[in-house]
């Protein structure tokens, strides 16, 4: 396999319209006369940045302490595979992380200061996800990570680096928009549940079983649906909520007839409701 291939792979650009989706939703919120598009671009490619880090970081812990073994039901990680060395993918995280820093570096100077606490955060959360001595994906925090960072972070922190006033529909917002985003890690963590608990990864999955996981998923996917039905008399609104919740209720059901590399599709095809949603809610709140 060509290094190139290997490196695409690894990265998991499947994974991208997760936190695309919440930027966008946090650049379409901002106030009229608050928005630059220097600033929007910035902001997306700062996220697209954490998140190929996370990524690389999760090849790279994960592999070194052991939870990647020979019988990962999941994509090949090039770590564990033998694709590309501990040393390679440290390289990725500094480049990944460091364009990251970069970007948010520029937010800051011209946003509001409390991006210096959401951006430490934000690298914070990439290394310790699954590195060091106690990751907290291993003590079933993962999903209220993702939740925090890619809703109210994503969206508030958006509005922050334009300087834009926080409306009280964009704070309601950024706490739906995360929700989705959550629901992808669920099924992650349904297909990995065996070899989780095996190396002592606790995540939710292992905590709540496959039924109690998949319930999980229904409330993470249609919850955030019902919490923003549409308010206007328009025909359009309905159409393109009642498409959403098609889309969520089809992924719920292929959720309960799926186990092990089965789920591996609805990875993507959920980090695509994901990026829909956010869609949604851009509609639901600046639609006149």
């Amino acid at each position: 396999m060509h290094k190139t291939t290997i490196w695409w792979q690894t990265l998991r650009p499947r994974t991208l319209p997760a936190a695309i989706g919440p930027v966008v939703l946090g650049q379409a919120l901002v106030a009229a006369g608050h928005f630059s598009w220097i600033t929007a671009v910035l902001c997306v490619v700062c996220a697209v940045a954490l998140q190929l880090a996370v990524n690389i970081a999760n090849d790279l812990f994960d592999g070194l302490s052991g939870v990647d073994q020979a019988d990962r039901l999941g994509p090949v990680r090039a770590l564990q595979a033998g694709l590309l060395s501990a040393g390679e993918l440290r390289a990725g995280l500094i480049v990944t992380l460091g364009i990251a820093v970069a970007t948010g570096l520029w937010l800051i100077a011209f946003g509001h200061w409390l991006l210096w606490l959401l951006g430490a955060l934000a690298v914070l959360a990439v290394l310790g996800y699954s590195g060091g001595r106690r990751p907290y994906a291993n003590r079933a925090l993962g999903e209220v990570a993702v939740w925090l960072f890619f809703g109210p972070v994503a969206v508030l922190g958006g509005l922050l680096a334009q300087r834009s006033p926080i409306a009280p529909e964009a704070v309601f917002a950024a706490a739906l928009v995360g929700l989705p985003v959550a629901a992808i890690l669920v099924v992650n963590n349904l297909r990995d549940r065996h070899t989780d608990a095996r190396a002592g990864k606790y995540t939710l999955a292992v905590r709540l079983g496959p039924e109690g996981t998949r319930w999980l998923f229904a409330a993470l996917t249609l919850g955030p649906l019902l919490a923003s039905i549409p308010v206007a008399a328009a025909l359009w609104p309905w159409l393109a909520w009642g498409l959403a919740l098609l889309v969520a209720v089809h992924l719920n059901l292929r959720l309960r007839r799926a186990d092990g590399r089965a789920l591996n599709p609805l990875l993507g095809y959920s980090a695509l409701y994901s990026l829909g949603y956010s869609l949604w809610l851009i509609l639901r709140f600046t639609a006149p």
